[in-house]
């Protein structure tokens, strides 16, 4: 399995490695909670350790915050809070749901994954968002990414943010989110990213695919939206 695609502890913190160098602050303790999952601790404990850099986008609530709300506990939240994931603290397994928050809260739907899976599946997507190099297109046809060498879909279900059926896919080098576009009909929207712009050079001759390319942290002008 590629370091690139981590299903337990041990694969994300070779993730991490890989992505971000080493831990920056390899001793930091985050404050805890009483009854916390111990996964979603761990969490915080290797977060802590990259002092917060491996959520670029998304972000997780402090553990002395998280709450009871409507039966379950929020513990991870869009950027602009128009969408949150929470956890059943009845359930041994921990199961992740989602809504998006309004006036009339919306129930609870659950995702598919346990705590544990969200949390990898989560930071993986984080490093995407927050890649040092990227490839964004919009309203493509994506089935050519499937078939590239090497190329695997990550091992966790679909998300329904940044877009319904939202997926990760991987390589040697690369991480790529792919999900429908606005129109379905376009096709797919496709971001690309890797720690270095060398790494996605193998993409810029993709028949019928036009790429905005960017390198370090991007500003996203009204123009040219962000492809989540």
């Amino acid at each position: 399995m590629s370091s690139l695609a981590p299903t337990d502890n041990q694969g994300l913190l070779r993730f991490l490695r890989r992505w971000y160098g080493a831990p920056k602050s390899p001793n930091v303790r985050p404050e805890e909670s009483p009854e916390t999952p111990r996964e979603l601790v761990e969490w915080h404990e290797t977060s802590a350790q990259w002092d917060g850099a491996i959520t670029s986008h998304n972000y997780a609530i402090p553990l002395p915050e998280l709450a009871v709300e409507d039966g379950k506990i929020p513990f991870w939240v869009e950027n602009q809070g128009t969408w949150v994931w929470a956890f059943d603290p009845n359930d041994e397994d921990h199961s992740v749901y989602e809504r998006e928050p309004s006036d009339e809260p919306n129930p609870w739907k659950r995702t598919g994954e346990r705590l544990s899976e969200f949390l990898i599946h989560a930071t993986v997507l984080e490093a995407i968002l927050g890649a040092p190099a990227t490839k964004v297109t919009q309203g493509v046809q994506a089935d050519w990414l499937w078939s590239q060498e090497g190329s695997r879909e990550f091992p966790f279900p679909a998300w329904n943010w940044p877009a319904r059926d939202s997926r990760i896919l991987c390589g040697e080098n690369w991480l790529a989110l792919v999900h429908p576009s606005d129109d379905p009909e376009a096709g797919h929207d496709i971001t690309l990213a890797a720690i270095a712009p060398e790494d996605l050079t193998w993409a810029e001759n993709t028949p019928g695919i036009k790429w905005r390319s960017y390198s370090g942290a991007q500003d996203y002008t009204t123009d040219e939206p962000p492809p989540w």
